[in-house]
């Protein structure tokens, strides 16, 4: 008899463990005998009975539809960062077999949660390269430093032309060559233009590929350069606002189909920053020229075109649009305290010329008490040359007045057309202002952003007349982002 005993409750027990406790455990204490409950069950300390474990049961990841436990993991779908390694992890989550889901999130709000990707190399999709760090999805390229092997992105304006890169895409690391005068090869085998072993100088790079990129130097300015071959060269800097920007000494082009095309960069000439002259043509984008007689000088351009970038402090005259220019696009530029020596001004812009000149912002330049600080347009020609768009403030001009005593001067000179500008908006401030000194408190603050003040609001904030060929403002942001563009260089709301 007592064997008979022995051998049912063998069996009470083996049916169990079978059923995963889908069965009352009214026999066993599982308090005492944990391991009747099996792989899919648990031990609930009140009853002291088998329960099913927390989660939903599952034989494959594709069955888990809980965003919170997206993965199978021993019959139970649970958080997918539970799992042994991020790679384990990755790999369940493409288990699923769900459309853009590749790999396991581990970091945030959606923390063990499935999604489009957690490094780069999930991004399978070249129009979408990068894995953005807090939407775990891939988008285009932005920087040029998130395009790890080249270092250089597509982010439009002309940085990049190559028909099969479109914007936000990475440029191939086989058009490119690294210069780094702190990491270049002193001795041994010579350098040969990789990350490994870059260039020195700027110069020993141009003609080795299509893209220079060229990273800060302790001390000191990258030698300047000139180029007339016929080529296309694109230098590509560490970024125009970053505390150790790639600075260069003065660069020209010229020469019938040579183009330069400076990106990211810090231009320090002294008599001229960067020159372009017969039949060359010229992009300057997101870079900064400063400190020079001139700051940008198109005596004879084919095209030139300077877009998100700042003249700034050149002692003459910040931007001269030469007679010989044949073409121009000057936007989303910030145009600073150039011109401020005997007889200068910001901009001079020839008779004979057209293009556009729009979305800037134009501060505080020319001699103090003489008219046209701010943009000069040379009287004559059958070309109309606008001013449009911006903001135009605190800019030198005579302190003239009339009968009245009413102000004659004007930061204009010439016979420029001016559409949709503000003059009467003041300067920076350092701190937010409030709203109750309307009239004493600036509406930019110290890096040129418009304030939400009532004088943006009234005159500035969706005032500009739209433009499809530009899409973001000087410091990246798109346009529009209101009902309309802001005028100047930055796009508030």
């Amino acid at each position: 008899m007592h064997l008979l005993r022995l051998a049912i409750l063998t069996l009470v027990v083996m049916l169990l463990w079978t059923l995963g406790c889908s069965a009352p455990a009214m026999l066993v204490d599982c308090v005492q005998s944990p391991e009747i409950c099996g792989p899919g069950g648990e031990c609930d300390p009140e009853t002291r009975q088998c329960r099913r474990k927390a989660g939903s049961p599952c034989l494959t990841s594709e069955q888990c539809t809980v965003s919170e436990r997206p993965v199978c993991n021993g019959a139970v779908c649970v958080a997918c960062d539970v799992l042994a390694s991020p790679e384990v992890a990755d790999e369940a989550c493409q288990n699923r077999n769900q459309k853009d889901v590749a790999a396991c999130i581990r970091t945030g709000a959606r923390k063990g949660n499935c999604g489009e990707c957690r490094l780069d190399s999930h991004c399978t999709d070249g129009g979408k390269p990068i894995c953005d760090a807090v939407s775990f999805s891939c988008r285009a390229c932005q920087r040029h430093s998130e395009c790890v092997d080249s270092q250089v992105c597509n982010l439009g304006g002309g940085v990049v032309d190559l028909p099969e890169v479109k914007v936000g895409q990475c440029v191939p690391a086989s058009k490119v060559v690294f210069v780094d005068a702190d990491r270049c090869p002193r001795g041994g085998p010579p350098a040969t233009g990789s990350s490994e072993r870059p260039f020195c100088e700027i110069t020993s790079a141009i003609a080795k590929a299509d893209f220079v990129v060229v990273r800060p130097r302790t001390s000191g300015l990258y030698s300047g350069l000139s180029v007339s071959d016929g080529r296309r060269i694109t230098i590509v800097g560490s970024g125009r606002d970053v505390s150790s920007p790639v600075q260069i000494a003065a660069l020209s082009v010229s020469g019938s189909q040579t183009t330069l095309v400076l990106s990211d960069v810090v231009v320090r000439g002294d008599s001229v920053g960067v020159m372009c002259g017969k039949d060359g043509s010229l992009w300057v984008l997101r870079s900064v020229v400063q400190n020079g007689g001139v700051g940008i000088d198109s005596l004879g351009c084919n095209r030139l075109v300077v877009e998100q970038s700042i003249l700034l402090g050149n002692r003459s005259l910040g931007l001269r649009v030469g007679a010989s220019t044949r073409q121009y696009r000057i936007v989303n530029n910030v145009i600073n305290g150039n011109g401020q020596s005997s007889g200068g001004y910001g901009v001079s812009i020839a008779a004979t010329v057209s293009g556009l000149f729009s979305y800037n912002t134009i501060l505080n330049n020319g001699e103090k008490g003489v008219d046209g600080g701010a943009v000069r347009c040379e009287m004559g020609g059958t070309s109309t040359r606008t001013v449009a768009n911006s903001i135009v403030i605190q800019n030198a001009m005579s302190t003239r007045v009339d009968a009245s005593g009413q102000p004659l001067g004007s930061q204009f000179a010439g016979d420029c057309r001016l559409t949709r500008i503000v003059v009467g908006i003041d300067g920076t401030v350092v701190t937010p202002p409030s709203e109750g000194l309307i009239r004493a408190i600036p509406d930019l603050d110290q890096s040129l952003r418009l304030i939400n003040t009532p004088n943006n609001r009234m005159y500035v904030i969706d005032k500009g007349i739209g433009d499809e060929t530009v899409r973001s403002d000087h410091f990246g942001g798109g346009r529009p982002k209101g009902d309309g563009y802001d005028l100047g260089a930055h796009e508030l709301r």
